[in-house]
């Protein structure tokens, strides 16, 4: 059948649906889908709710930011040597302690989250934390029921707990499509472990890489309801778990009983985690924007919430490092954040579920900077760290990191040069964006606040 044919007939099922419902109503309410008569008669769908009738405001920032990144002062080019001093103090953090305190689970747990960080400035026993839970004993394994991805909730040895997220791509496959496409990418854990160090935002939790073996760690010590989902196929274990998304024509294979993925440290019940809704949220519709994509003035609107004004709470200014963090990552997906809201005053927002990350090296999602540039405010802190890794010692740094636990978890490289090469030049549109907010709002004080 013809295009046309397809459509004359969907047009026919409609006319009988208008008995029953509106047709305005039912068409800028329903979801998009091939040969949709709605886009073929557009007065059946509300304009505003259709990408052919909406304007981005995008369009016209990511020009202005082109210009400014065309003409960024030299400075911005040039090696910062003060870098060396951080990445000397966190490869020494890494180094694993020869006599290891018998209940380690309790620094991280007790002694160490606080109202701004989940970790502290400095933290010798660090190294010593990480290898503990690259090695330590599973007691229990359980499908996590957290998102809509397959995921291991595990029990280690002493109590402590640690979310287990298996290996889905190779560390070169480029996802391409929409930002948030694509399952998650274990690595990007990891990585943004260690990106959050450089940059001062130590609110991810601790993860490692590690390899579990399927038989002897997993099925040995699981539950029934992910017993059930594991099987042979051949050589290999495999297993798809309970999930929203979890089938059994999409399992995930370990190599023999081996199964490498990101294990990341469970965080303590008594910070009471509480889940917000994102200002800046996707709408995850492909013809329907967002109101922050369409209106310059948003963040005024944002603003109005006592919560997100930056005279009673650092809250926003939190997104905005948020959003600098999740651009250098290529992290289009956090539409929920979370906050410690452990009798905290003005609690940091946590970067946590960086899955969604290193996705396509070559395409930069200028909008997920829209806080930054919609509201044109950054911390100072946040601001004076990312000037530090100028002249390409952001790659830089991060490599040597990240090589460290290469080592320990004795795999492959964990990032592509591609998305190394990535954060280096969207260092640079950051350097652009806030350049342009300077001259927008006329003065530096304006624009970097010293809120924290």
């Amino acid at each position: 059948m013809k295009e046309k044919q397809i459509v004359e007939v969907a047009y026919i099922v409609y006319r009988q649906i208008t008995i029953l419902y509106d047709w305005q109503a039912l068409c800028s309410t329903r979801p998009w889908h091939p040969f949709d008569p709605c886009d073929y008669w557009p007065s059946l769908r509300k304009n505003e709710n259709s990408r052919n009738f909406q304007k981005s405001v995008g369009e016209d920032i990511n020009e202005k930011i082109k210009e400014e990144t065309q003409i960024l002062p030299s400075k911005y080019f040039k090696q910062n040597t003060s870098y060396l001093i951080v990445l000397e103090r966190l490869l020494s953090e890494l180094k694993i302690m020869d006599n290891a305190h018998e209940d380690i689970w309790s620094i991280p747990s007790n002694n160490w989250p606080d109202a701004h960080q989940l970790i502290p400035p400095s933290a010798p026993e660090l190294g010593t934390i990480l290898n503990a839970l690259r090695k330590a004993k599973v007691k229990h394994a359980d499908n996590a029921v957290l998102g809509t991805q397959l995921k291991l909730m595990l029990t280690l040895e002493n109590g402590a707990k640690a979310v287990f997220k298996p290996q889905w791509y190779s560390r070169d496959t480029v996802i391409r499509g929409p930002v948030y496409y694509g399952k998650d990418r274990h690595n990007a854990e990891i990585v943004a472990f260690h990106l959050s160090s450089l940059l001062a935002l130590r609110r991810v939790p601790l993860a490692v890489i590690r390899k579990l073996d399927l038989n002897n760690e997993v099925r040995k010590h699981a539950t029934p309801e992910l017993y059930t989902t594991m099987y042979q196929e051949g050589n290999d274990t495999c297993l798809y778990g309970v999930c929203h998304y979890c089938s059994s024509n999409d399992p995930v294979c370990g190599t023999g009983d081996i199964l490498e993925g990101a294990l990341i440290f469970w965080l303590p019940r008594y910070l009471h985690l509480v889940k917000h809704r994102h200002p800046w949220q996707r709408t995850y519709k492909k013809k329907k924007l967002a109101p922050w994509e369409m209106d310059d003035n948003y963040c005024k609107k944002v603003k109005e919430s006592k919560a997100y004004s930056p005279q009673f709470s650092s809250r926003l200014l939190d997104l905005v490092d948020t959003a600098v963090f999740d651009f250098l990552m290529d992290n289009g997906d956090r539409h929920h954040y979370e906050l410690a809201q452990n009798n905290f005053h003005n609690p940091a927002v946590l970067l946590i579920d960086n899955g969604k990350s290193l996705g396509n090296p070559d395409v930069d999602h200028l909008d997920i900077l829209a806080p930054l540039y919609q509201c044109c405010i950054i911390h100072k802190t946040t601001w004076d760290r990312l000037k530090m890794f100028s002249g390409g010692t952001l790659s830089l740094s991060l490599e040597k990191l990240i090589a460290r636990e290469t080592i320990m978890a004795d795999v492959l490289p964990l990032i592509s040069d591609a998305h190394l090469s990535a954060m280096d030049r969207r260092l640079l549109t950051i350097y652009a964006v806030v350049e342009y907010c300077v001259k927008k709002k006329r003065y530096v004080s304006n624009v970097i606040l010293d809120h924290r």
